[in-house]
């Protein structure tokens, strides 16, 4: 139990540490990210029609 209790005040100890973003930072890495997924996501979409219509075409003869 005293492992336990050690290893959360440690954790406890390590986060008070962390600098953390504030605010304006959060909302611009926030929305860096969400823009990034967002034009994979849509790369692939695109990929997988592509390589869809080029199947369809092949085998659907």
């Amino acid at each position: 139990m005293r492992k336990i209790s050690a290893f959360f005040k440690n954790v406890r100890r390590e986060l008070k540490k962390v600098q953390w973003p504030n605010r304006r930072e959060l909302t611009t890495y926030t929305t860096i990210v969400v823009v990034t997924v967002v034009l994979v996501a849509a790369i692939i979409s695109i990929v997988d029609f592509g390589y869809q219509q080029v199947l369809r075409f092949i085998f659907v003869r």
